[in-house]
């Protein structure tokens, strides 16, 4: 099955090129961004983060043109290997052992949200190599609802509308497919 790629990159502002070093490398495993939001500024995700990236922290949320696999076991592009790879991108733009920019990958399909983490905890289903994988939000009613553990941030009216667009996308590019 395949899935539309997604990212959420909450980045130090004062480190911007590797942002932009970043992006340039996610191009390269999923194409173009066919979607992006404006920069967010949500403070509540410096009280985690401040410690290690410092602040002002700012995050973009995008979509890959290319559909990867949704398939874990698949030998071509998937989430596990999405997640992998954009740990590995993580530390090596880190100054002195600190991250610059946390890549959030995770994928869209006609019914959901999932994103993908290293970080296990209840509701989390294991996907192999350290990569367990969340739901976000359940599409129904026309709308994607977030569930009782969705961030705050994915709550946000704005943020929601974005994923509704990579929806429409995703589905625009399945029938394009057929």
């Amino acid at each position: 099955m395949l899935v539309k790629p997604t990212f959420s990159i909450l980045y130090n502002e004062e480190y911007t090129d590797n942002l932009l070093t970043a992006l340039e490398k996610l191009k390269e495993w999923v194409g173009d961004f066919d979607l992006q939001t404006p920069v967010y500024y949500f403070p509540h995700l410096e009280n985690y983060y401040a410690s290690e990236m410092g602040k002002p922290l700012k995050r973009i949320f995008l979509s890959g043109e290319k559909l990867i696999e949704a398939d874990p076991c698949s030998e071509n592009l998937n989430p596990v290997k999405l997640k992998l790879l954009s740990m590995e991108l993580e530390k090596e733009l880190s100054f002195k052992g600190k991250r610059t920019v946390n890549i959030d990958p995770g994928y869209v399909d006609k019914s959901h949200l999932f994103l993908t983490t290293h970080k296990e905890r209840g509701g989390r289903v294991y996907l192999g190599k350290g990569v367990f994988l969340e739901m976000e939000y359940l599409y129904f009613g026309k709308d994607f609802k977030e569930l009782f553990w969705t961030y705050q941030d994915y709550r946000q009216r704005e943020v929601k509308n974005f994923f509704l667009e990579v929806r429409k996308k995703y589905l625009s590019q399945l029938r394009e497919k057929k």
